[in-house]
């Protein structure tokens, strides 16, 4: 007969075991049969969080689903099965599950409302992150993190930049490490936000930079790349990286250069550290794909659909939109041995938009606003041709 382990020594053995990053042997000790006898809902979390450790969200979110059973009001497996749902992005879930352990009234609280907030902030809704930060604030003046997720939430919500200011400074002021990435962010939107405050002129343009941004945005849920079949195997099999270029190695050279003959302006070749670039050439970034609906298009299978020069011998590689910038931007944190900063928005796709030649009116293939981009482009060219400060680098 064999006499199953005392909970508590059990308990000390898996906490050990994964406080020394031995996950194996928990998921070895806390076998389903050995879950079913102990009946301990603090098990179920640790192997749940073994589960969330090797990003299988799904496993993780059964076992706190188990611990919840056994303990409908166990805070630690409400908080964490939020964790599992935002990293799925099920952020519709995530926040009514926040919102079950924020009902509790624990002293972590704060905590608590600051991931709610985050979920609310992942789905664009700026004005309830706001307010689930500053409840956190609240409850724990001290809660650096919330000062800066709530600058941030600020900032995507374009508000006042003083408001802005103030969380990032208050940030930096609660912060022990200086030299913590966060910190680091930090100071740099400092420096952002200290130009446009002395310089609204900027600030506006600026403004209009980022709703011209929005009219360009593809939120479509694939993309397809052509390609040769070799390139598909590269990718596939060989497990290597997409190439982003540049317009200037396009086939049109126009690209980028067209927006600077539009506006009417040359980049002043001037640094931030007073020296002179040595050259300099208008450039967009941009990669070789193009929206779902053009998934079997004749013309692309001509151009870009070959393999070894010959034309519609090659591929046309759909996928999923999100998952492929969320892997680029691992795969760059990763790189640079730094945290995901999520809130970046230059990583992303936008549509090719086109002036009509001998007028000023933009075109958008597949969107309904190419009435709103060419509006918002006039205004650009407006206030760019009076922008009268001296050093325009920041321009």
């Amino acid at each position: 007969m064999i006499i199953p382990e005392n909970p508590n020594t059990l308990r000390d053995k898996i906490e050990k075991s994964f406080i020394q990053g031995r996950f194996d042997d928990v998921t070895t000790s806390l076998t389903d049969e050995v879950l079913a006898t102990q009946k301990d809902a603090e098990l179920y979390v640790w192997r749940g969080n073994i589960w969330y450790n090797k990003k299988k969200y799904d496993k993780a979110i059964a076992d706190y689903n188990k611990a919840l059973e056994i303990n409908p009001k166990y805070e630690i497996a409400l908080y964490n099965r939020g964790l599992g749902l935002v990293a799925k992005k099920e952020y519709d879930k995530a926040i009514v599950n926040f919102t079950d352990v924020i009902k509790l009234h624990s002293e972590c609280a704060y905590v608590f409302y600051n991931d709610r907030g985050m979920a609310w902030k992942a789905k664009k809704e700026y004005d309830k992150a706001i307010a689930d930060y500053t409840k956190a604030i609240k409850i724990n003046p001290d809660f650096a993190n919330a000062y800066y997720n709530r600058g941030l939430a600020k900032k995507e919500k374009n508000v006042d930049l003083k408001e802005i200011k103030h969380d990032f400074e208050k940030y930096l002021e609660l912060t022990i490490d200086e030299n913590d990435i966060w910190a680091k962010y930090a100071k740099y939107y400092l420096e952002d936000l200290d130009e446009k405050i002395n310089d609204p002129e900027l600030w506006s343009i600026s403004q209009l930079v980022n709703a011209i941004r929005s009219t360009l945005l593809i939120e479509e849920e694939c993309i397809t790349h052509y390609s040769g079949l070799s390139v598909l195997k590269s990718l596939i099999l060989d497990n290597c990286k997409f190439k982003i270029s540049e317009g200037n190695f396009m086939n049109d050279t126009s690209e980028g250069k067209e927006l600077f003959d539009f506006l009417k302006y040359k980049p002043n070749r001037l640094r931030k550290d007073g020296t002179y670039a040595e050259t300099f050439t208008p450039k967009t970034f941009i990669g070789s794909f193009v929206t779902k609906d053009m998934h079997n298009d004749l013309n692309l299978w001509r151009f870009y659909g070959k393999e070894d020069g010959v034309p519609a011998k090659g591929c046309a590689i759909t996928m999923h939109m999100q998952d492929f910038l969320e892997d680029i931007k691992d795969l760059l944190s990763n790189e640079v041995k730094e945290a995901r900063q999520d809130d970046e928005s230059d990583i992303n796709f936008y549509r090719v938009a086109y002036l009509s030649h001998g007028t000023t009116n933009f075109y958008i293939p597949n969107s309904n606003k190419s009435g709103e981009l060419t509006i918002l482009m006039a205004k650009l060219k407006e206030k760019i041709r009076f922008y009268k400060v001296k050093n325009k680098t920041s321009l």
